[in-house]
């Protein structure tokens, strides 16, 4: 246990001491280093790994045969290969020149090349390299499908070479813009998530549309901004918001280093509408909707934009005079208005419980008949007494010659 103590002190002091070394690079990596020496033919550097780096001197003496390099500088550097022992690394970040020997050098070294873009052929593009005629597949010209491939032609892009070397078909060279794209956005990538936050607010493109959400490259790597964190209002689809290319802000709601993945929001960057309704609206408030869903258990209605309310198949009766319906579709449709009530409402769960407000007409009443006096026993009495005392003063009454 003291042995392994005694190996973690000797770790922490050599961080704190800035001894905390690199173990290796990757060819083409970047890497920031500071000039030890330039006597020599080459110039030693510091790159913060455990054996110092070396670069050509040749790379660093100008037209007038001044270096351009002084000791304690700090310089960029792009990392080569292991040679003889050594870390050799390249002050130049890209090949220049033409020839074989040039797309040799490149190949080897992993070193970006430009090339020009000459015409769309079948499966891809040719590609002027160096003097040399190349291929690029279309797969590997951009980092996420273009829709407009032929913008590319006539254009000089930075390539990779993939594939260098001579076959029974003559020279074979292959090169891919979406290496050195994805390489560079590794190192982007790394710089990202060591600045990541839950909550942050960042600047994206919209890279992709798709049926679950729309793709942001946040600059290094992409997050998903699912459906329902495009809009407060469902009924909008994510063409009718954005589109490839536009830049967006985002809210980071969560990310994962180890799987990369970063799941964003559109929605936060704008207030809250449920918020809003509360502070104008209380149960019992009764406002005009627009029936949006039609569902099996009842229909949502709109209420205002990103806030819905549910009309129950229950509550729908009432429209059909309290007959029991099978369906909102018996008394609603999609786009219909009527006047609505507030039964509840419940902002942090965003649920608004509604039913319909049924005008009830008031029964017409019926006329009222004349009164006959056959259907009257009273007023039938009364007039046979009438009648008998009559013809008692007078026999002749009620009789007609």
């Amino acid at each position: 246990m003291k042995n392994t103590s005694a190996k973690a002190d000797f770790a922490a002091l050599l961080a704190e001491g800035g001894l905390n070394y690199r173990r290796g690079f990757n060819p083409g990596e970047a890497v920031t280093a500071r000039v030890l020496s330039t006597k020599g033919q080459y110039v030693i550097i510091d790159v913060g790994a455990k054996d110092e780096g070396i670069v050509p001197k040749e790379e660093f003496i100008l037209e007038d045969g001044t270096l351009r390099a002084e000791e304690g500088e700090s310089i960029k550097v792009w990392f080569v290969a292991m040679r003889q022992g050594n870390m050799t690394f390249t002050a130049r970040n890209k090949a220049a020149g033409k020839g074989s020997e040039v797309l040799a050098t490149a190949f080897a070294a992993g070193t970006p090349i430009d090339g020009l873009v000459k015409r769309e052929i079948k499966g891809g593009f040719e590609v002027e390299v160096a003097g040399v005629r190349g291929f690029c597949p279309t797969s590997q010209m951009d980092l996420f499908r273009n829709g407009h491939p032929s913008s590319f032609v006539g254009t000089t892009q930075t390539f990779l070479i993939t594939e260098y070397g001579e076959d029974d078909r003559g020279m074979n060279l292959l090169v891919s813009r979406r290496s050195l794209l994805e390489r560079e956005r590794k190192t982007m990538r790394t710089a990202l998530f060591a600045e990541l936050a839950e909550g942050q607010i960042r600047e994206g493109t919209v890279t992709r549309l798709m049926d679950f959400g729309v793709f942001v490259d946040l600059g290094g790597a992409e997050g998903l901004v699912p459906m329902r964190e495009l809009s407060w209002d469902r009924a909008v689809k994510a063409a009718d918001l954005v589109k490839v290319g536009d830049k967006v802000e985002v809210l980071v709601q969560h990310f994962d280093v180890v799987t990369e993945r970063i799941s964003l929001s559109l929605r936060a960057m704008h207030q809250n509408p449920w918020d809003a309704f509360a502070a104008q609206y209380r149960e019992g408030d009764t406002l005009q909707a627009k029936i949006v869903r039609i569902m099996t258990f009842g229909a949502f209605a709109q209420l205002a934009p990103g806030v819905d309310g549910l009309l129950t198949n229950g509550r729908l009766s009432l429209l059909a005079k309290g007959r029991r319906i099978a369906s909102a579709h018996e008394v609603v449709d999609v786009d219909q208005v009527l006047e609505v009530k507030i039964d509840s409402l419940d902002v942090d769960q965003h649920k608004i419980a509604l039913s319909p407000v049924v005008v009830v007409e008031a029964p017409t009443p019926a006329p009222v008949a004349e009164q006959d006096p056959d259907e009257d026993p009273q007023t039938w009495m009364r007039e046979n007494r009438a009648k008998n005392a009559a013809m008692k003063y007078n026999p002749f009454a009620g009789l007609s010659l």
